[in-house]
């Protein structure tokens, strides 16, 4: 069998390492953990409550002689473990699954956290409303809210909270203390309530609508710093990823290449044997596809070495997207038939840009060279250049798209839809590691039977601090 059969038989598959890889996104389970320790606090300060207010009945009612309803007060406190059982049995159930959203947390322990203002202003409600010194629990809870809950349900639960603390000061059974005459009567009394009435409900709405706002406010720089942070450490570690493929990618290029110029320089001492002696066809046919192959080899080792940001010695030069562009697609139309489509606005055929161009032109030949693949019958391909304050290209196809589950993976390495020995799944991850690290993006959209349009946006002008 002659190597050209032995190459038609054996296809280099694209590694599915990277089809076993399934990357968490930074808020993935961070709903579910939360409520989590949220509950787990909530239920610890819970009864730290329920703790706390009957022992403070008991001194008033033994050591200082005051005369309280026991039984209803008891009655409270009594729903309040309930309630707290059933949030303890609640949250041993969440601890057994992980689909719970940021919404039902959210309503979940809004609804918790309103009984307690409802049990709290119960017991205010027996004890004297805003005559007994515990009213100012409602701050409590309400500085709660605030860390616990998003600005929305904490504003409903202010709602809440002012509604109870007008309620008790309409209406509360009167806390008779020494010379009987309560400071504060409820509202419905007198039949109209005085200023002291309105002063202490304008205090509690403005100390409490500030306690809300700042908590809250606070609160939600602090989760926005730890998505920040997430994302960073997220970030962090697919460079890192990035800069070990590319670490690979380099060395193999530099380890093969010495090998692959034996093989090149021994085929053509042979093939120059074979001009002076008569050869078989088939050994020359040999020879020829053995030339031919290293020469491949040679340009995907390139290719990898470019994309991976390790063209040696390549600095930045000044040209324009005119001239870049028309080596892309010069390049490219020795392997399609079809003229591609290249439309450029004025700036990006004067003016001009800096950058590496051998690594951005491979860049962006990776990324047509995959719309040319996707594309049936070829199928017109366009790419648009705008020049302003950075440079965009817009590479556009009308080629049968791709589901979202494929383009949520298509940058990953060594992901690929091609058929075995066709790709490797490294252009787009490759492209993409050139332009991030030029300070660029890549942006790509797609529709199923629609096409699919990438936007590679880079710097203008860029800081040639080193080579790509």
């Amino acid at each position: 069998m002659n190597l050209k059969t032995a190459k038609e038989s054996k296809a280099t598959p694209a590694s599915d390492a990277a089809e076993k890889t399934r990357r968490l996104g930074p808020n993935e389970g961070g709903a579910s953990q939360r409520l989590r320790v949220n509950l787990s606090w909530l239920i610890k300060l819970r009864w730290v409550a329920c703790v706390g207010q009957l022992l403070v009945i008991s001194v008033v009612l033994y050591a200082f002689q005051v005369a309280l309803p026991f039984v209803p007060l008891s009655l409270v406190i009594s729903l309040t473990v309930l309630t707290n059982i059933g949030l303890v049995a609640w949250s041993v159930r969440l601890s057994s699954r992980s689909d719970w959203s940021q919404q039902t947390a959210d309503y979940l322990l809004l609804t918790v956290m309103i009984l307690d203002l409802f049990s709290l202003t119960a017991l205010l409600y027996l004890t004297g409303g805003p005559n007994n010194p515990f009213c100012l629990f409602f701050f409590v809870n309400l500085s709660l809210a605030g860390v616990l809950l998003p600005r929305i349900t904490a504003v409903i639960f202010h709602f809440f909270g002012a509604i109870s603390f007008g309620f008790l000061l309409f209406s509360h059974y009167p806390l008779l203390i020494a010379s009987g005459v309560e400071v504060l009567p409820p509202i419905y009394v007198s039949g109209q309530g005085d200023l002291r009435h309105f002063g202490l409900f304008i205090a509690f709405l403005t100390c409490s609508s500030v306690i809300v706002y700042f908590m809250t406010r606070l609160t939600g720089e602090l989760r926005q710093h730890e998505l920040d942070l997430r994302q960073a450490q997220a970030q962090q570690s697919k460079s890192e990823k990035y800069e070990a493929l590319g670490t690979l990618a380099a060395g193999a290029a530099h380890e093969l290449s010495t090998p692959l110029s034996t093989i090149a320089v021994v085929a053509k001492e042979a093939e120059a044997m074979g001009r002076t002696t008569t050869l078989p066809e088939e050994l020359a046919d040999d020879l020829s596809l053995i030339r031919s192959e290293v020469d491949r080899c040679r340009r995907i080792l390139n290719r990898m070495a470019v994309g991976a940001g390790q063209v040696i010695g390549e600095s930045f030069e000044q040209t324009t997207p005119e001239r870049l562009l028309q080596d892309v697609v010069v390049e490219l139309q020795k392997v399609i038939t079809e003229p591609l489509g290249l439309d450029l606005d004025a700036a990006s055929k004067s003016e001009l840009i800096q950058l590496p161009p051998i690594a951005v032109a491979q860049a962006l030949r990776a990324l047509v060279k995959n719309a040319i693949d996707a594309v049936p019958s070829q199928g017109p391909i366009r790419l648009t250049s705008r020049l302003d304050s950075q440079w965009t290209v817009v590479i556009k196809d009308r080629g049968p798209g791709m589901p979202d589950e494929i383009l949520q993976r298509v940058s990953e390495p060594f992901f690929t839809t091609k058929s075995p020995g066709i790709g490797m799944g490294l252009g787009v991850f490759l492209a993409r590691s050139v332009v991030e690290r030029l300070g660029g993006q890549i942006r790509i959209e797609s529709q199923s039977r629609v096409g699919t349009t990438v936007t590679v946006t880079l710097p203008r002008r860029q800081n040639p601090v080193g080579s790509v």
